[in-house]
């Protein structure tokens, strides 16, 4: 219980803090909006190698018309959370908010006065019935009390975990919608009215406005791919997938190697360590407007397949819709026939070299 707890604290104290984040007057946002503005506003490249044009396709990718990514240099002094640690979060369809308060003292009309070692012993008790799906009073009151913050239905509050520290709560808001985000800056003070022992709130941070180092591209995961395809066994022995390079494409290497949230890196490095996880690609070439909860995140036939990918990071995969093997997400572990296939959709893009047309 000690151990799991400290895992906990360890990964959500590294959430960024709402206010923070939100805080559009702090001089190293502006700088950082200065400095996305200097990128995004100039036409890419168009070389795939390049930080200019990834930083173009991850805007593309995380950003969408209503925000962009936040892009700053580190080596100029600016000090934002950088959020290229958590981008193996993307396809995680809710991503948490955090609620650190003094006590639970107060919580489920208990208003006596509790010790530390009463709030550990709570946590405990209310950890074994989140677990079970069981309905507590202090479960509900904290749901209620954040419904009416974020001004949603209590039934779209889902509480992850607590845990010590003072009294941490993690949970999701269902189905988050663009209206909740936009009015993220007045969370804290919302969360303060309902929580008399509130001391503050943070946020996934890929949730809001995605602010990126430029030093978080990794060049050990750098790599444009030869023209024939290879294959490698990947996953446990025994258990292993065929996993096939895409033949001529560009990989980005990402800061994701070393970070809290996994026990190790075997996830993903050394290649082909018993630990790798299986390796797939999914195509967006065939979206359409239907397949988006956010009719404002679809701006058109020619850029659905981008749009897409910022509606899967938002929102989490759709089920597809249509399903010879029945219900789910389909995926496939080799590129090459998906590239030819309409799966792999192509965008347009204006850049330095002319237009080109990347899929």
């Amino acid at each position: 219980m000690l151990k799991k707890q400290a895992e906990l604290k360890a990964y959500y104290d590294n959430f960024p803090n709402i206010d923070a984040t939100t805080n559009l007057t702090n001089p190293d946002i502006k700088k950082a909006e200065e400095f996305t503005k200097s990128i995004l506003n100039r036409k890419p490249s168009g070389r795939v190698t390049e930080k200019d044009t990834a930083c173009h396709v991850l805007n593309k990718l995380l950003g969408n018309k209503d925000q962009q990514c936040l892009f700053y240099d580190s080596a100029s002094g600016i000090n934002l959370h950088d959020a290229s640690g958590n981008l193996a979060d993307i396809g995680f369809e809710d991503k948490p908010f955090v609620l650190k308060l003094n006590s639970i003292q107060g919580l489920g009309g208990d208003k006596s006065t509790k010790t530390d070692e009463d709030d550990i012993k709570l946590v405990e008790i209310l950890e074994n019935f989140i677990e079970q799906n069981k309905s507590h009073a202090i479960i509900e009151d904290i749901c209620d009390r954040l419904a009416k913050a974020h001004g949603v239905d209590k039934n779209s509050i889902v509480i992850k975990n607590v845990f010590f520290g003072t009294f941490n709560v993690v949970y999701t808001v269902l189905n988050l919608a663009r209206t909740v985000v936009t009015e993220l800056h007045k969370t804290s003070q919302k969360l303060k009215a309902q929580f008399g022992q509130f001391v503050s709130a943070k946020l996934h941070p890929l949730l809001f406005r995605p602010s990126f180092d430029i030093a978080f591209f990794d060049a050990r995961g750098n790599k444009t791919f030869s023209s024939q395809s290879e294959t490698y066994q990947i996953g446990p022995p025994g258990r292993t997938k065929t996993y096939t390079t895409a033949p001529g494409w560009t990989r980005y290497g990402l800061n994701v190697l070393g970070k809290s949230a996994y026990v190790n890196d075997d996830w993903l490095h050394p290649f082909q360590h018993a630990g790798n996880w299986y390796r797939a690609f999914h195509g967006t070439g065939g979206a359409q407007q239907i397949d988006f909860r956010d009719s404002n995140a679809y701006s058109g036939e020619n850029t659905a397949c981008v749009d897409a990918l910022s509606s899967i990071f938002q929102d989490g995969f759709r089920p597809a819709r249509t399903a010879a093997y029945g219900p789910g997400v389909y995926c496939s572990p080799n590129p090459v026939w998906l590239e030819d296939s309409r799966y792999a959709g192509k965008v347009e893009l204006d850049t330095a070299q002319g237009k080109k047309k990347f899929k």
